[in-house]
């Protein structure tokens, strides 16, 4: 049975099949190449793809013969990230996070001067963490800070974890950089963090990271909840409702989990 949509066209499926047949590991194509993957004749393939260059979406190599992605689809997919907003994408997460949870949720991104909190849905209860958009954040204190801090690019890490002056909130603060560079590397091992009283006494926050189709984390999303109301199990209840929303948001980002088998635990189905 075809299951095609009735308004489908077969001559723009292929020359989207073409597309497709170009990756990471074969970045460039030949035209038996592609006549091969395609299971078509080099004449189908050859107006097909003549047809791409002409508009900019592929283009061939006049020596080698070869094939590669034109300049046109670059230019679309530029569009496509900077029509990504990212608070627009979560704040339904967040919304049905605290709808699930009755905690205040939040996402926090980075930022040289310390992570900000760039948007938040509030719990209905009485008593909750207070929170505040556009709140700046340290790095050396809170979940979310130091969960971006571990999955940071290594330079951009160390330049954070040397040229800071950390202060001091609670008595679990850390403020000297070599313990802070071996807690964010066991943050890093385990794919989220659970942070108790380091930068609010009354608080335990939960967090758990967003990375994009480079695999680069764009921020995190978190519980900040009343020690006086939180136990073990409900911890975990809290932290798998995070995993599995940074997930689908993460996917909605471009993210492709079997490219970054070093993220399978903080993003894991």
């Amino acid at each position: 049975m075809n299951s095609r949509p009735a308004y489908y066209l077969e001559s723009v499926g292929r020359a989207i099949q073409l597309l497709d047949c170009f990756t990471r590991d074969t970045p460039e194509l030949r035209l038996t190449d592609l006549s091969n993957a395609l299971e078509m004749s080099k004449a189908q393939v050859l107006r097909i793809a003549s047809t791409l260059e002409m508009s900019g979406y592929l283009l061939r190599d006049p020596q080698t013969k070869r094939y590669r992605l034109g300049i046109r689809l670059f230019q679309l997919g530029m569009l496509v990230q900077q029509q990504i907003d990212l608070r627009r994408i979560v704040h339904p997460y967040l919304e049905d996070l605290v709808a699930h949870a009755d905690e205040s949720a939040r996402l926090i991104v980075p930022d040289d001067d310390g992570p900000i909190c760039l948007d938040l849905v509030e719990s209905r209860q009485g008593t909750r963490v207070f929170a505040q958009l556009g709140q700046r954040m340290p790095w050396n204190a809170g979940t979310s800070p130091k969960l971006i801090l571990a999955f940071l690019p290594d330079e951009r890490r160390e330049r954070i974890l040397t040229q800071n002056q950390f202060q001091r909130y609670t008595e679990r603060t850390v403020t000297d950089p070599g313990t802070l560079r071996e807690e964010v590397r066991e943050i890093r091992q385990k794919g989220y963090h659970i942070g108790r009283r380091d930068l609010d006494q009354d608080a335990t926050g939960i967090s758990a990271p967003l990375f994009d189709h480079d695999g680069q984390i764009v921020g995190t999303i978190n519980f900040s909840v009343p020690v006086s109301r939180v136990s073990e199990q409900r911890i975990e209840e809290l932290l798998q409702l995070l995993i599995e929303a940074a997930h689908e948001i993460s996917l909605q980002l471009g993210y492709q989990p079997a490219d970054h088998p070093q993220h399978a635990i903080a993003v894991s189905d």
